[in-house]
């Protein structure tokens, strides 16, 4: 609280530990003022992933070093943990990405810079961590059945690229579903079980 950040949805400051799927441009899409569908966009999206590359990274045993430009970027975070995957032997699948709703909306000046950046990185995680290694993106559900502009009928596929690149071997879609049909009341064929929380 009271951390003075501008918030790209037009609030007075960021919110207390905002939820990752708020990540987006300086002002968010559909706000007045905002790069959306502009060059800028796709500036901004750069500027967030960085220029880290796999070969920027050194495994000597167990340790992986850095040598490339000094940047605290979406790429180096990524790239690193694919490194440290590899030094441990390798894994079965490899997730380079979640819930980034409010970034693979974004329009750039032709197409989407977010889905563009995603696809590069599924390539370079796959040069890392070789064939056998699944990769994915976790959409959220609130993004992964495409986007709907406001104000129009349109339906964009926004995230098909990336389910269909090479390099991404499943889609991947996060939720927190419930598990229960719960509802609170008595006019409900539950309403005689007991606590939610009775594991019996």
């Amino acid at each position: 609280a009271g951390n003075g950040l501008p918030d790209p949805y037009g609030a007075s400051e960021q919110g207390v530990l905002p939820w990752v799927g708020e990540m987006t441009l300086t002002v968010a899409p559909g706000s007045a003022g905002s790069p959306d569908g502009t060059a800028t966009a796709d500036v901004q999206v750069a500027g967030l992933m960085g220029q880290a590359a796999p070969s920027d990274f050194n495994i000597a045993g167990t340790q992986v070093t850095y040598t490339g430009a000094a940047e605290n970027s979406y790429r180096f975070f990524v790239l690193h943990y694919a490194h440290l995957c590899a030094a441990a032997g390798g894994v079965s699948a490899f997730c380079i990405g979640t819930e980034l709703a409010g970034l693979t909306k974004v329009r750039g000046a032709s197409g989407f810079p977010m889905v563009a950046a995603l696809r590069a990185l599924a390539a370079d995680v796959r040069q890392i961590l070789g064939g056998a290694c699944k990769i994915s993106y976790a959409a959220d559900w609130s993004e992964y059945h495409g986007m709907q502009p406001a104000g129009t009928d349109d339906k964009i596929f926004h995230l098909d690229p990336l389910w269909a690149d090479p390099n991404v071997d499943f889609i991947g879609v996060s939720g927190g579903l419930p598990l229960a049909d719960w509802r609170e009341g008595t006019s409900h064929r539950d309403a005689d079980v007991g606590s939610i929380y009775d594991l019996d």
